[in-house]
């Protein structure tokens, strides 16, 4: 029989739309009634509804004199973050408890059965009981832990809470808590009493305001039925016969707009002085419609201009102005025409009201004939003028745009011809009739894309601005016009679907034109519009576009300093661009042009891309000579492959391509072998290739390929390990190597090379084997000169063995594996392969992943493979991975070649790994977001401690000498002050827990990655601008921006941060838990606040300070301009940090204090902020 408590527990269920009430009797004299009421911060109610929804429930459900005994606030032990709606609940929770009933509730931890790793669960206790709880507890609330999901462990913390019988608050104190809240907290009641008042005074204010303008009767008549409504509610809850719940019933149920939406619509409904009005105007079957839709989309404030007959659109575009998109009736002969220009001057009396900048957009049809009676533009354009009858005149400028549908029969010569006849009758304009009108016509046409809309209005805005200069209101129009050409080619080039591509380099070339050379987005557009011209130029074959693309990448390399980073990234694309022009035109002066790129980007080019770099010279170098015969260029040559033949000795991995370079380099010289054959451009045929060239291509694409795959294989067919020369000389003796040789005659050089590296890469592909190590793993010593199928039959020889098989079964010649594929005992190789081997796994055909803990579907997350270090670098690097069972099935039933393809498998392995699928599918090594791939490796061991760090360096593309012995904090310190120095990214600095003997800012392991920072952002006031002492916030902003990134310099962290001395540090005892130590801290600027430490601070407080690390990156991510930049520096220093809190030595050093909890800080006020000072501690 099941018990009463398991029967009453079946009807207990999550509810969120009302509050449900469980009844259980235990005695004849004992009942229990269970709430289950709903969240704050719910996804269909408010706050103020279910509060609401829960007074009016007790009101009707026990009207008497009922006790509340007790409240049990439940919190899933699993989740590792706070998360905005959880913070909400557990803070409106405490208000309502408040200090007095406090004593009376139990803050439960549930979930523990599902707690993967218990140290973790109890980091998280240590959080919630120190930070988000902290003040429950010190008011008297317990915390108590659901473990088992017994009825047992239940009912002990109902007896628990109920124990003494002491009633925590009866049922009108609850119902004065829900609705007014006096006891604890900021009243829910009073701000909205407040608020009804201001509500009061600012609608009787609007109502004058609308009255006085005597233009919109409904603008008048809202208001004051507004006010009406207010004052009704206000003397209802002045009312004391009115229950409680009613009142708040009344103002949650009364919907009344804020002032701020009714002063919006009061201004939105004429243009405003600052506007741009563009009309678009043409005759009807012009797509003016659709153009008009296209130009709103996305864009309009949802406030709109429109009359009965006239449709008018506000579109904001973040540029301080708005755009005012007028669709101009079409006028017509007859009757038609005067309706039109009716409807117009209507619109114009009671919308045009201020003078402002206008212009026109003609749309003309291309499908028509530009000089036809119904389609001539001077017509069209005087009718239009007469519209204008009050004080301000017609605009005179005038922008035709040619329209084309994408269905047009029409030959294409004829619409060249029309848009030269077009072009001819926009020239005749300039200067006719009574309105002096200024006309130019669009370069591109109108085929629906709104990118092309949004062209034709830039370029209008910038004639106007040509030729008028100021507008009324705006200091600087043109820093307007780039920001607006800024925001439209950044929109337009994030889109994902095909683009006018003409008309988005006219965006950015239009931007480039109104941006000074000292813009901060200077350097950006530049690089943008290059790429763009690039990509059309691939497209359309224009030599112009090339040749801009070049010129625009040369100025970007100008302004950037030698040590930006980027500016070796520009050098490389700009080399690129060099090479195309010089394979078509083969110019001496671009040849001249590629060598100095390459001189320069080798100046700062350090290992190991410096070899690269010193052959890619050599050989412009080597080209210079054949052409030229310079005898300074093939010595310069020489002494370049020379330098990189010095940087790969024998042995290394790439020391094949500089002796080869080397070799060829002498015989060009000495001129006894043939040269290297010329590129040729186009028009010359197929030629035929001697035996001996054949050879050398083959043996130099070779060359290239085993430069990427490891120095031993496994040959699959065979069960034989070879190294490099045996994996030439297998691949010399093949079928595909004869087929090679007898393409000679048949091909041209060009086909030849192609079908070589086909050839090439298809024969050298290789499969990667990713597993944990078991017993019986075959060595190096053991597999040498035998072949792996001869092997015994222990757990690991028989897995080499079948990974081998399924190898071959997949068409793959090689494979390798990590057991006995790496010589081991030689320190060098062993350095080698761990600093190559997330390349092999990325340069891998397909890596086999073997589960041998595995057995069934639906298993794939509780395999030890996904808690071990070195698995973790292979499954990023791996381009294609397939998942094998313990009986080497494939785990997954699809037909997928690569289960990174598989969506169900891709969504198994993001729960598993708490990776994100688009990592998992295309990760890229290096430093970007470097918390998250800590965050990834933080749950992971390797049997060696030290292995932790070194299985990373692969994933943050480092290159670190390898010393196994090392302490594990040593290694992963060497490790975090390079990501550190490389980056700059502080974000790695956030955490808690032991400091590590490398560093104090650095902790023992990477266990304190695992929390994740969260942070509920506060929203800024913008009434903060007006008290904004513009000089100080450009002073701080310049501080900041002059300072250098984080870096680490003889095993110290240099660490530029905001600084606030500690003034006050005050004990507060002992804490409970592993903490000792507990004190509340004041420090110059910020918030009281408290933290709880395992080591005990001085008396002195002179020697502490709080830091906020500082990154660069928050003014790199900045795309506003002048006072608005400024501004959202300070919303950011306004926000919430995690404060470091360091100690200073004598020798001006500091060591940082590890804490036992987040020390979350934040500024008193935006003054505080103005005020902040900077400090680069050396941190030890």
């Amino acid at each position: 029989m099941r018990t009463r408590e398991e029967r009453a527990a079946d009807q207990l269920k999550s509810h969120i739309q009302g509050v449900r009430e469980v009844i259980v009797n235990l005695t004849t004299n004992r009942q229990y009634v269970f709430l289950d009421t709903p969240g704050f911060d719910d996804t269909y109610l408010s706050d103020k509804d279910i509060l609401r929804m829960i007074a009016e429930w007790l009101e009707k459900e026990y009207p008497g004199k009922t006790k509340l005994n007790g409240i049990i606030y439940a919190q899933c032990i699993t989740d590792d973050r706070m998360s905005g709606s959880v913070c909400e609940n557990l803070h409106m929770f405490a208000r309502l408890c408040g200090d007095k009933a406090a004593g009376g509730v139990r803050l439960m931890t549930t979930m523990w059965d599902k707690a993967r790793n218990k140290d973790v669960a109890e980091s998280r206790v240590s959080q919630l009981e120190y930070n988000f709880w902290k003040p429950l507890i010190d008011a008297g609330a317990r915390h108590k832990r659901f473990e088992d999901n017994s009825s047992k462990c239940a009912w002990d913390i109902i007896e628990d809470l109920v124990e003494g019988g002491n009633a925590l608050l009866d049922r009108e104190e609850l119902i004065e808590r829900l609705l007014y809240e006096k006891t604890t907290g900021q009243p829910l009641y009073s701000p909205l009493q407040k608020l009804l008042h201001e509500l009061g005074d600012m609608t009787k204010l609007l109502q004058e305001e609308a009255g006085s303008q005597q233009r919109d009767p409904e603008l008048v008549r809202q208001p004051k039925a507004e006010q009406c409504g207010l004052e009704e509610v206000y003397d209802e809850l002045d009312e004391p016969e009115i229950p409680l719940s009613r009142r708040i019933t009344l103002l949650c149920l009364k919907n009344t707009p804020s002032s701020s939406a009714i002063t919006a619509q009061l201004e939105d409904q004429f243009v405003a002085e600052n506007d741009y009005v563009i009309f678009v105007v043409g005759p009807a079957g012009v797509e003016k419609t659709w153009f008009t839709r296209q130009l709103c989309k996305n864009h309009d404030k949802g406030r709109h201009l429109h009359t009965e007959h006239v449709a008018a659109w506000r579109c904001n575009l973040g540029t301080g102005s708005d755009i005012i998109i007028v669709d101009a009736p079409s006028f017509r002969s007859g009757r038609h025409r005067s309706n039109a220009e009716k409807r117009m001057t209507s619109w114009l009396e009671s919308k045009f009201t201020q003078k402002c900048h206008s212009a026109i957009l003609f749309l003309h049809s291309l499908d028509s004939h530009p000089t036809s009676v119904d389609m001539s533009i001077s017509w069209h354009l005087e009718t239009f003028a007469k519209a204008f009858r009050n004080e301000f005149a017609a605009p005179s400028d005038i922008y035709v745009v040619p329209t084309c549908n994408l269905v047009s029969a029409l030959p294409s010569e004829t619409l060249i011809q029309r848009l030269s006849q077009l072009k001819t009758v926009t020239e005749r304009l300039n200067g006719y009739g009574e309105c002096d009108w200024h006309a130019s016509i669009f370069p591109g046409v109108f085929k629906g894309l709104p990118e092309t809309a949004w062209s034709a209005v830039l370029l209008l805005l910038k004639n106007i601005a040509q030729a008028r200069c100021i507008p009324p209101k705006s200091p600087d129009t043109f820093s307007a016009l780039k920001d607006l050409a800024d925001i439209l080619f950044k929109e337009f080039t994030s889109k994902e679907s095909d683009l006018d591509l003409d008309a988005i380099i006219t965006l950015g070339q239009t931007a480039l034109e109104f941006t000074s050379p000292e813009h901060p987005q200077h350097l950006s557009v530049l690089i943008g519009l290059a790429g763009l011209l690039s990509e059309r130029f691939s497209k359309g074959g224009r030599i112009e576009d090339l040749d801009e693309s070049i010129t625009l990448k040369c100025t970007a390399a100008e302004y950037m300093s030698p040590e930006e980073p980027q500016r070796q990234t520009i050098l490389l694309e700009l080399d690129g661009y060099l090479s195309k022009r010089f394979r078509q035109t083969d110019s001496a002066a671009d040849l001249e042009k590629i060598i100095t790129v390459r001189r320069a980007a080798l100046e700062h080019t350090t290992q190991p891309n410096r070899c690269r770099a010193l052959l890619d010279l050599a050989n412009a170098l080597h080209e210079q000579f054949q052409k030229q015969g310079t005898e300074n260029s093939i010595a310069e040559a020489l002494s370049l492959v020379r330098a990189a033949l010095g940087l790969c000795p024998p042995g290394h991995p790439d020391h094949a391509l500089p002796r080869d370079r080397l070799a060829s380099y002498l015989q060009t010289k000495v001129g006894k072998k043939a040269t290297l054959a010329h590129v040729k451009g186009p028009g010359i045929g197929p030629s035929s290739a001697s035996s001996y060239d054949i050879k050398r291509s083959i043996k130099k694409a070779v060359s290239d390929k085993v430069e990427k795959i490891p120095l031993r294989l496994l040959h699959t067919p065979t069960g034989v390990l070879c190294n490099r020369d045996g994996q030439i000389s297998r691949f010399e003796g093949s079928p595909q190597y004869k087929q090679l040789q007898s393409l000679a005659s048949s091909l041209d050089k060009q086909q030849l090379d192609a079908e070589i590296n086909n050839v090439i890469s298809e024969y050298f592909g290789f499969a990667t084997l990713s597993h944990r190590w078991g017993s019986g793993e075959p060595l190096l010593r053991d597999v040498e000169g035998k072949s792996v199928y001869d092997l015994g039959s222990t757990d690991g020889e028989e897995k080499l063995q079948m990974f081998c098989a399924l190898a071959l079964q997949r068409n793959f010649q090689w494979a390798w594996s990590d057991t006995c594929c790496i010589d081991k005992d030689s320190s060098a190789e062993l350095q080698e392969a761990i600093g190559t081997m997330f390349s092999w796994y990325r340069w891998s055909s397909l890596t086999i992943v073997h589960l041998p803990d595995v057995f069934d579907a639906g298993s794939l997350a509780s395999s030890v493979w996904f808690t071990r270090g070195w698995t973790l670098q292979e499954l990023l690097a791996s381009h294609a991975i397939l998942f094998f069972t313990c009986d080497w099935s494939l785990y997954s039933k699809s037909d997928a070649l690569d289960h990174k393809t598989d969506p169900a498998l891709l969504e198994e392995l993001q729960n598993a790994t708490g990776i994100a699928k688009l990592h998992l599918r295309n990760f890229y090594p290096g430093m970007d977001d470097a918390r998250s791939r800590l965050h990834w490796a933080s749950v992971r061991r390797t049997t060696r401690p030290e292995d932790i760090a070194y299985s990373l360096f692969g994933i943050f593309q480092v290159h670190l000498p390898i010393f196994y012995g090392e302490s594990a904090q040593n290694a992963l310190g060497r490790l975090l002050a390079e990501i550190v120095s490389r980056s700059g990214d502080v974000s790695v600095l956030d955490w808690v827990g032991k400091r590590s003997s490398f560093n104090s800012c650095f902790p023992t392991d990477l266990a304190p990655y695992q929390i994740v920072p969260r942070f509920q952002l506060i929203p800024s006031d913008p009434a903060g601008r007006n008290n904004l002492d513009p000089k100080k916030a450009q002073q701080l902003y310049n501080k900041l921006a002059r300072l250098p990134r984080a870096g680490f310099v003889n095993s110290k962290l240099t660490l530029p941060s905001t600084v606030h001395p500690v003034t006050e540090v005050k004990p507060q005892g002992s804490w409970p838990g592993p903490s000792r130590y507990g004190y509340a801290i004041r420090a110059s600027r910020l918030r009281p606040l408290n933290v709880a430490l395992s080591v005990e601070l001085d008396e002195s407080v002179d020697s502490y300070i709080l830091v906020r690390p500082w990154h660069p990156k928050c003014l790199e991510q900045q795309t506003n301009r002048g006072v608005e930049v400024v501004w959202k520096l300070l919303e950011i220093l306004e926000q919430p940090f995690n404060a470091l809190l360091l100690k200073r030595s004598l020798h001006n050093e500091y060591t940082r204090i590890a804490c036992c909890c987040t020390i979350t800080a934040r500024t008193r006020d935006l003054d505080s902020v103005l005020d902040s000072e900077v400090l680069i501690p050396e941190i030890v």
